[in-house]
């Protein structure tokens, strides 16, 4: 009986020690396998936030580049560049940037090798703005120059169409007639003529202005219209269009002449005469005789009416 109790007890005693022996093995087993979870889990967290970071790197790289690419576009248009390759580029980013979110790990790295390919691209451009803007400057050298040198001749011009017009001026007045050896004798009824200078009313019915043209070489040899003006003593000139009179043009205003006459200039100290008959009694006083030809005053002359 004792033996057959201590028998069953030490047959428990080795079942138990079994079990607990099971017990340690397992525990030991879920320890390795809790253990070797935890390991996976870490890799993977690890995996997860390299990826994210890549990620987040990747997007802060092409946001860095769209806004170098808004600036280079900026930069070049304003150069007058052309920016339709980086118009595109921009377009073709943002596009990688949606397409960023959910790639895989193959078009991510195909993404990071066009960032690479975008930073080139902005180098080329930093480049192309540098020769623009030396472009630039050499033209707007040029184009100062150019206007240095357009002042320069606008006023070698006006330097010398002012010369010219003094020399035209100078040539005109040079070329004026003058008038030599006036005369001014009075005319009776009967063509007796009388001279001195003065004379009495009732023996004048018309004068006779009588002048030779001095020798001018300047002057052109052709027609030349000669105005005579004879100014009463109140200072009015006699002006009657049914004897010969008119106007004429004199210091830009138009001016009265009492006749006219037109003769051929032979620059050979020619003669000429005006008779005047003003088909009224003179007046007392005296009376002034103006003869002009091409703008010019060409001599002056009086005589007393008594």
């Amino acid at each position: 009986m004792n033996e057959q109790t201590s028998e069953k007890q030490s047959s428990r005693k080795i079942l138990l020690t079994i079990f607990i022996i099971v017990l340690i093995a397992l525990n030991g087993v879920l320890l390795y396998l809790n253990i070797k979870n935890k390991d996976e889990i870490a890799v993977k967290e690890t995996q997860v936030k390299t990826v994210r970071s890549e990620l987040d790197l990747t997007a802060t790289k092409l946001d860095s580049i769209e806004n170098e690419l808004d600036l280079r576009i900026a930069d070049i248009q304003k150069l007058g560049g052309d920016v339709e390759s980086l118009t595109k580029a921009k377009e073709q980013l943002e596009k990688d940037k949606v397409a960023l979110k959910s790639a895989n790990a193959s078009e991510r790295r195909r993404l990071q090798e066009k960032v690479k390919g975008y930073e080139e691209l902005l180098v080329s451009k930093d480049e192309e703005i540098v020769r623009l803007k030396t472009e630039r400057d050499e033209l707007y050298n040029e184009n100062t120059s150019l206007k240095t040198k357009q002042v320069r001749l606008a006023d070698s011009i006006a330097t010398i169409d002012k010369e010219n017009r003094q020399l035209a001026e100078k040539v005109t007045i040079a070329s004026a007639l003058k008038a030599e050896n006036l005369q001014i004798n009075a005319l009776n009824e009967k063509g007796k003529e009388r001279d001195g200078g003065e004379y009495r009313a009732k023996h004048i019915d018309r004068i006779k202005v009588a002048f030779g043209l001095a020798e001018n070489n300047v002057a052109k040899i052709e027609t030349k219209s000669i105005y005579m003006r004879l100014i009463e003593p109140d200072g009015a000139a006699v002006f009657d269009m049914a004897t010969g009179g008119g106007t004429f043009m004199y210091n830009n205003q138009e001016t009265f002449y009492t006749a006219k006459q037109d003769i051929l200039f032979d620059n050979t100290k020619q003669k000429v005469n005006f008779t005047y008959s003003k088909g009224a009694p003179f007046k007392s006083g005296k009376h002034i005789v103006e003869l002009y030809a091409d703008g010019f005053m060409i001599g002056q002359g009086s005589f007393v009416v008594k």
